[in-house]
């Protein structure tokens, strides 16, 4: 007689040790629970062969090869994965809607004896209802934005408020981008909107709603991620608290922060390829001389004037959003910076 496995309802019930995802990789990469392994019962190419037999040929022969794959690739993860793990081991196992590929996973390690459970309406069901908290939560979050033009260290503000106890939305860590043109982080690529908002979701289920978070002013765009709506929504009626610095002291900042460009400068070739229609020739042509003379503090500061800072104004208008509390900035040291959090602690 087969040991039964149990169905569980929810997997934020930590009475599990391993959440195992038994989806193809193309469909793990997509999105995931926040925390799931990958043990495929069958591979992107399998999934699609045995497609195909069921469409074109036999569903009697699909399942009769569909499932010897499935046998197969169920034993080489338990020898290559688990083989070591105790009886007590309990893994929470799921596929697309909590059918066949997680049952069998499910079947065969509790007949090893591991105390397994499957969850039921499997990632479909975790996807509902990610989507649906997120859609409700928006209206609830106490958000005080941290704002300032290009350069004003909002970013390292933030996690510095972190460190202090403080509580942060850091949307720019969760997207893997800074959030501009020049966004795009060297050998990291962006999640998937989907994973986004798990890893979205994840984060906002640590958060306390009675008291205030602290998030970066974006717009509702980071690199490829949109800001989910209800979010958004609620960001952009939000009060803030403005960064000041003169124009100096944030070209060097951004100098230092973006060291990996000036070392590698065809990355900078996005910001050409993105402004190069809505600015003039020349200011562009002189942008390209200052990269090849490698003058970065120059272009850095005519970046600022030329784009960054008239975006700036001009978003701030559109979005009249009220100024709680407006910083001046002296420097940008860890000092300054742990200062400023502080203040801003304090007194919100």
């Amino acid at each position: 007689m087969l040991k039964k496995y149990k169905i569980k309802k929810n997997w934020e019930y930590k009475d599990f040790d391993t959440i195992i995802d038994v989806r193809s990789p193309s469909e793990f990469e997509e999105d995931h629970i926040v925390g799931a392994i990958n043990c495929p019962v069958l591979s992107d190419l399998e999934r699609e062969k045995v497609g195909t037999i069921y469409k074109r040929e036999s569903t009697f022969k699909a399942k009769i090869i569909g499932s010897s794959l499935t046998a197969r690739n169920i034993a080489k993860h338990i020898e290559e994965r688990f083989s070591e793990y105790k009886g007590s081991w309990q893994p929470l196992v799921y596929c697309w809607r909590g059918g066949q590929r997680s049952k069998a996973f499910a079947i065969i390690l509790s007949e090893v004896g591991w105390r397994t459970q499957q969850l039921e309406g499997g990632y479909k069901e975790y996807r509902n209802h990610v989507l649906e908290f997120i859609d409700n939560i928006g209206s609830k979050l106490k958000i005080i934005l941290i704002s300032g033009k290009t350069g004003s260290a909002k970013t390292k503000i933030l996690h510095s408020i972190a460190q202090q106890g403080g509580q942060i939305l850091d949307l720019e860590g969760l997207a893997n981008h800074k959030g501009s043109l020049l966004g795009k982080i060297p050998n990291f690529n962006q999640p998937s909107q989907k994973f986004f908002e798990s890893k979205l979701y994840y984060q906002l289920k640590k958060l306390n709603l009675r008291k205030q978070i602290f998030v970066e002013a974006e717009s509702s765009k980071i690199g490829n991620i949109h800001i989910p709506k209800t979010i958004w929504a609620k960001m952009i009626v939000s009060p803030r608290i403005e960064i000041k610095a003169d124009i100096h002291l944030r070209s060097n900042f951004l100098v230092k922060d973006y060291e990996y460009m000036c070392k590698n400068p065809e990355l900078i070739n996005p910001i050409i390829f993105g402004l190069r229609k809505r600015l003039s020739k020349k200011l562009v042509d002189s942008w390209k001389e200052l990269i090849n003379q490698r003058k970065w503090q120059e272009l850095t500061t005519s970046f600022l004037e030329n784009h960054y800072d008239p975006s700036y104004s001009s978003n701030t208008i559109k979005n009249d959003r009220k100024v709680i509390k407006e910083i001046k900035a002296l420097s940008f040291s860890s000092s300054e910076i742990a200062k400023i959090a502080n203040s801003i602690i304090k007194d919100i």
